[in-house]
């Protein structure tokens, strides 16, 4: 029988030539080897090894494939967040003839499957080198070892290395002497190995015993051109050693450089938008500051009430470095905890379902020092007290404004508020308040009652009664006031340089509403 008509009639033939493999059967009968072992490559040929080995965006298009959500597999093309992150290590690599890296990231941006594709380039084409993962729990470290795994098994035969010794936890590539290993850091020992050239540490913010592993497996990469050390994570808040390593890194100390990837940046993360999508005053803010659109800032709020608080969101998906690891400060007055047990969709109902009348409504000035560039918010809330005794917070239009910008803002929001009184501070800048509300007042020719107040005592004297009737649950937010509650989760009595206007505007209107005039002195004026 000919070797053509052998190769029609096998399934196993037709297989191996469809998979790019010369079939045994051919190289018995006409007596030869596999081409590769002897034949030499032409030009062509040497050329497009060359830039599978040195463009790793070309080689992960064609040689590594990744999962998709409906449960195949397809091309590894490289999206904005790891274009990005490939050109910061290569540039690295250019400069320094290593790759040390800290990556600070949100949820599913693709960093692990960027690094874990760099690593199998760098070890399918380096004889003698060894890579070492180190993950934060079990189901990562399996995770991340199928996604070796599925490189290889889908990695076209020309460039796919031989593979020698296989298991749950290690990869050989036998006749380059390389391979991988993954770990998972819990005991203390984890990690500890022979030398390694590649080093990739997950979620690196969440590892128990972190210090012991960096003592151990990091020091096991030597300081030599061609070896990398990246560790990324999610952030944990502003400490341990991942936070205090980026830190260093940000101040320009040690051999890392900090990479930061923000949320949006993946595509993925968006929602239709729903119709008559009415952004509050800080979600417009937040999209003008991050060139963001609609569909963007749609599901950010979705994910904000799915993680329970903006807090928990800047740690999951943050915009910035300083965002990802700013969380509720120890020694707040409030924290988000008791702000979200207290919270309400909207503003109180009857038993049939009518809105309780509010028995006062106040909107509360705390004017910043000036109205330049570098200066603070004006902070500008809108509070009252309903007939069951409670008082809810529904408005923040606190943002940087001129003088007039501010007192226009004021008066707008208490007219279409229906309020009873408007609160200003008159600390800055003496009688501004009162002279600009009453300039305002008479161009408008409306009524507003304006209430001036004088800050005698200090901001936290001023703001602890009111934080005791948040824990009394005689306060409370309607929706999510996001700025509002950061600067009173964040703001620390004694330690915090920062002056949180919208919090002293909050506590102005809680105060007028539900303690009266207290310690502080007043002055009350109708304008017209």
């Amino acid at each position: 029988m000919s070797v053509a008509r052998q190769a029609r009639r096998s399934p196993s033939v037709r297989t191996q030539v469809a998979r790019g493999r010369e079939p045994r059967i051919l190289r018995k009968r006409l007596g030869r080897q596999r081409p590769e072992k002897k034949a030499l490559l032409s030009p062509r040929e040497k050329a497009i090894r060359q830039r599978l080995k040195d463009d790793f965006p070309h080689y992960s298009s064609r040689c590594l494939f990744i999962r998709t959500k409906k449960g195949g597999v397809e091309p590894f093309v490289l999206n904005a967040a790891q274009t990005y992150l490939h050109k910061r290590l290569a540039e690295q690599l250019r400069v320094t003839g290593r790759v040390r890296a800290l990556i600070v990231k949100g949820r599913q941006q693709g960093c692990t499957t960027y690094v874990q594709g760099r690593f199998f380039q760098a070890l399918s084409h380096r004889e003698g080198v060894r890579a070492y993962i180190l993950t934060h729990e079990d189901a990562a470290t399996n995770n991340v070892f199928e996604m070796t795994k599925r490189y290889y098994e889908n990695c076209p035969a020309l460039v796919r290395p031989s593979k020698g010794a296989a298991n749950a936890k290690e990869l050989v590539f036998d006749k380059l002497s390389s391979g991988y290993k993954v770990g998972t850091a819990g005991s203390k020992g984890t990690g500890r190995s022979s030398t390694v050239q590649y080093f990739h540490g997950s979620e690196v913010a969440y590892w128990p015993n972190a210090d012991t592993h960096v003592a151990g497996v990091l020091q096991a990469v030597p300081d030599e051109d061609g070896t990398e050390v990246i560790l990324e994570s999610t952030s944990n808040g502003p400490e341990g050693l991942f936070y205090d390593l980026c830190m260093a890194a940000q101040r320009g100390e040690g051999d890392y450089q900090l990479i930061f990837i923000p949320w949006f940046w993946s595509s993925e993360y968006r929602k239709k938008v729903p119709a008559g999508l009415a952004l509050t005053s800080e979600e417009e803010r937040y999209k003008e500051a991050h060139g963001l659109d609609d569909g963007q800032m749609a599901w950010r709020r979705a994910k904000v009430v799915e993680l329970g608080g903006v807090h928990h969101f800047r740690r999951e998906y943050p915009a910035t470095v300083e965002e990802a690891f700013k969380a509720a400060a120890v020694g707040a007055l409030w924290t988000q905890e008791l702000l979200d047990l207290h919270r309400v969709a909207e503003r109180p109902r009857d038993a049939e379902g009518k809105p309780l009348p509010m028995v006062r409504v106040a909107v509360a000035v705390d004017p910043a020092g000036g109205d330049g560039p570098d200066n603070d918010e004006v902070g500008i809330v809108c509070a009252g007290v309903a007939s069951n005794g409670h008082a809810y917070v529904w408005r923040d239009d606190s943002a940087k404004y001129t003088a007039e910008g501010w007192a226009s803002k004021a008066l707008a929001v208490y007219e279409k508020e229906m309020a009873d009184v408007l609160v200003g501070e008159k600390n800055y800048g003496g009688d501004m308040v009162e002279t600009t509300i009453r300039s305002k007042a008479r161009e408008s020719r409306k009524h507003v009652n304006v209430k001036v107040v004088t800050a005698s005592r200090g901001k936290a004297k001023r703001a602890a009664p009111v934080a005791a009737l948040y824990e009394r649950g005689l306060v409370h937010h309607v929706g999510r006031l996001i700025a509002l509650e950061d600067e009173q989760t964040t703001w620390v009595p004694g330690e915090t340089k920062w002056s949180p206007n919208r919090m002293d505007a909050a506590v102005w209107a809680l105060t007028e509403l539900m303690l009266g005039k207290g310690a502080d002195t007043f002055k009350v004026g109708s304008y017209r």
